[in-house]
């Protein structure tokens, strides 16, 4: 059996900005700005984003923002081991990502 290969990969997210479009750090994310992503932030981290669909803007190869305010939020704060990650998973409302 094999297991299929996701393009863009998911991918652990390390800090988000409390703001109106908040910014999310992940490094070498390799996402495009209009791709559609879930934001996973386990209640651990304080700001909790439970499988948000967010539309992303790339800022640069290490952060993009995302179409959600999080300024009401607590901040994103990276709980003491072990722990559940953070992460963004890619998703597309045309394609299904695997890679060919």
């Amino acid at each position: 059996m094999t297991i299929a290969d996701y393009v863009p990969k998911r991918r652990a997210i390390t800090a988000i900005t409390n703001a109106q479009n908040a910014v999310v750090t992940s490094a070498l994310h390799g996402y495009a700005s209009d791709e559609y992503v879930r934001i996973n932030v386990p209640s651990d981290y304080g700001m909790r984003l439970g499988n948000v669909l967010a539309r992303i803007t790339v800022i640069n190869v290490n952060t993009f923002s995302i179409n959600h305010d999080t300024q009401e939020m607590n901040a994103f704060a990276a709980p003491a081991a072990p722990f559940t990650s953070a992460e963004a998973v890619p998703i597309s409302e045309t394609t299904d990502n695997v890679a060919t």
